[in-house]
């Protein structure tokens, strides 16, 4: 089933990056360290980080291959670990790479590829929408949080001290985007 990363929330269970089917009430909860919160928030807000993450060497090496990431999948769970996969084409032919959750969600931020996830692990794993929308859980995305605002005011400093100006100014912009709500 189709789906796309819907929110971060900081959770009593830890870092959470919430998968919704599209028309689906349920979310798939993935649970990530603080580290992954910050490279799919970065990765989401499309501003390249100031030296190249290992997704962009991963990818970069990919395309030097000629080929493609068309989509990640969450499939299975095994031990209480989601099991998935990043799919990508070469030449028409598909190529399946076993990976971390974390990951492929990282990959699909920076590609915007879909997400699948299978129907049955949705059902079997899926929280409603309500209970993710609860006061009890700290969104951290989508739009303008305080969680994504203070990690770009950091970025934006360390681009100024560091005198990257044309990544200051990507920061900068954003920022501003999101205090106009856009």
């Amino acid at each position: 089933m189709p789906a796309q990363i819907w929110t971060i929330s900081q959770t009593d269970d830890g870092n959470a990056v919430y998968v919704r089917p599209d028309g689906s009430e349920l979310v798939l909860p993935v649970y990530v360290s603080e580290g992954d919160v910050q490279t799919i928030l970065v990765e989401l807000t499309h501003i390249m980080a100031p030296r190249p993450m290992i997704y962009e060497l991963f990818l970069g090496t990919v395309e030097a291959l000629h080929g493609r990431l068309v989509r990640v999948e969450i499939y299975d769970v095994r031990g209480g670990s989601y099991l998935c996969r990043a799919v990508f084409m070469q030449q028409g032919k598909e190529i399946s790479l076993e990976s971390r959750p974390s990951d492929i969600l990282c990959l699909a931020a920076r590609v915007e590829c879909p997400v699948l996830v299978c129907d049955t692990l949705l059902a079997q794993s899926g929280v409603p929408l309500s209970q993710v929308s609860s006061k009890t859980a700290k969104e951290v995305v989508p739009g303008d949080t305080p969680v994504l605002s203070e990690m770009l005011k950091g970025e934006l400093r360390i681009a100024l001290e560091n005198e990257e100006y044309e990544r200051a100014a990507l920061l900068r912009d954003r920022l501003a985007e999101m205090a106009r709500g856009e």
